[in-house]
């Protein structure tokens, strides 16, 4: 009996922790990409996703012209099944929306940075690798 209990009790530790983070409360939040995917470009900018309730938003943000064709891939555990899928297009200063319930894994595989646009004189950076998580 004593061997079924000390099998028993990590199990009902990993359930409880299990449900306290899919049970979370739905405040918002914000989570910055891990590493900072423009830690190299200058002059700086952000990306960043922000979650209050089940609404999700990726936001770019940058000097007045600065462009960028990174987007965010995320995969999401929330609905019936895993939802893969990507933000599209981030425009700079315009935030980017969809409906995305539970805990969401969010990937920024690459892409560059124009801190003054195609027509400006400064030279592209690229976009690095980041991660961020929300639930």
């Amino acid at each position: 009996m004593s061997t079924l209990a000390a099998f028993a009790r990590p199990a009902a530790v990993a359930a409880l922790g299990a449900a306290a983070l899919f049970a979370a409360p739905t405040a918002a939040s914000a989570a910055p990409f891990m590493p900072d995917p423009l830690a190299n470009c200058k002059p700086a900018a952000t990306l960043d996703v922000e979650k209050e309730g089940n609404q999700v938003e990726w936001e770019f943000e940058g000097p007045e012209n600065a462009t960028t064709d990174a987007q965010v891939t995320y995969l999401n555990f929330g609905g019936q099944a895993p939802t893969l899928g990507t933000s599209g297009p981030l425009t700079n200063g315009e935030g980017v929306e969809k409906e995305l319930p539970g805990f969401t894994g969010h990937l920024i595989p690459g892409g560059t940075y124009d801190p003054d646009g195609p027509k400006g004189p400064l030279e592209a950076c690229t976009v690095g690798f980041g991660f961020a998580v929300t639930q």
